[in-house]
């Protein structure tokens, strides 16, 4: 089930409400009017339109989880940890300057930590639509273009942090790795403590870990998501050689994007689409990608004696 937005009420006018049916969290309501002026704008409505599985969702659309819907996840888990104001800002627009097609670009513009997106983030929040309604609420775009400022938000891997424990629950969710009942126990089971988010059950920790573990081995990290992200990674390459597409494209949606490479009827870009479009796990079988997909693991603190003690470091 994707995030519906159930019902908005005067957003526009200064004052008014949003209430959705979130996949992991249900029913939740924003009706703070300035972070409702933020959600509405139009930056940040792009990303309904970015998919967190990047091209990975062309070939599986059960991968429906978009930017959009993670992003207001991020900010409500956030409240619901009791991070303050500005942290829960940060983690509505922690995603804000992803690419379309999400981390695809990484396969382009490689680093090591497979962020390019960061680089971008300034450009985003100093559009005038993100920066009137940061001087609303008091704050300012630099204040939020380092998420390392806020630790409840962002931690470096193997840490446990709101964006991470998001993403794992939303895509684990999409992809029937992680089931409700799953996710209704460790999210009863998680807190922060000295900024730090813990666990109190030990046992619920290395549930985490093992499905964490899990989506990476079979989604996030597998010879299928190297086959398909560096496969079309080739077809963006081919369309910004050949003038279909520009830089201003990756700052738009994905189907838009999809569309131009559609429309273009170059040979090489469509069989490379066609191939993604109606895949077959076959072709990933001995694939050696040029780029290979970040590794991600987990070594989350749990709450012993009132101390956050890393998991890995109990008998």
């Amino acid at each position: 089930m994707e995030t519906d937005v159930l019902e908005v009420g005067a957003v526009g006018a200064g004052a008014g409400f949003m209430l959705w049916n979130d996949r992991v969290y249900g029913r939740v309501e924003v009706s703070d009017p300035k972070i409702l002026a933020l959600i509405e704008g139009p930056t940040f409505q792009r990303l309904k339109g970015i998919r967190q599985a990047g091209p990975s969702a062309i070939a599986f659309p059960f991968k429906n989880v978009t930017r959009y819907e993670h992003s207001l996840g991020v900010f409500h888990l956030l409240r619901r940890l009791g991070a303050g104001r500005k942290e829960q800002v940060a983690g509505l627009l922690h995603d804000v300057s992803h690419t379309a097609f999400s981390h695809a670009v990484d396969f382009l513009v490689t680093s090591a930590e497979q962020d390019h997106h960061e680089s971008l983030k300034p450009i985003l929040l100093n559009r005038p639509d993100v920066a009137d309604a940061l001087d609303a609420l008091g704050f300012a775009p630099e204040d939020f273009y380092d998420d390392a400022r806020y630790p409840i938000l962002e931690r470096p891997l193997p840490g446990l942090c709101a964006d991470r424990l998001d993403y794992f629950l939303r895509d684990g969710l999409a992809c029937q790795v992680v089931r409700r009942s799953d996710v209704d126990r460790i999210l009863a089971d998680v807190s922060v403590v000295d900024a730090t988010i813990v666990f109190s059950d030990v046992r619920v920790a290395r549930t985490v870990v093992g499905l964490f573990a899990v989506m990476n081995r079979d989604w996030w990290a597998s010879a299928i998501e190297a086959y398909i992200y560096n496969e079309f990674a080739d077809a963006l390459r081919e369309g910004f050689r050949l003038g279909v597409l520009d830089d201003d494209d990756l700052l738009s949606e994905d189907d838009k994007v999809l569309a131009k490479l559609d429309a273009a009827r170059i040979p090489a870009i469509d069989r490379t689409l066609a191939a993604i479009r109606r895949f077959d796990p076959e072709r990933a079988s001995g694939y050696v990608p040029r780029v290979a997909p970040k590794q991600r693991w987990l070594d989350p603190h749990v709450l012993v004696d009132g101390i956050p003690t890393r998991l890995s470091e109990l008998a």
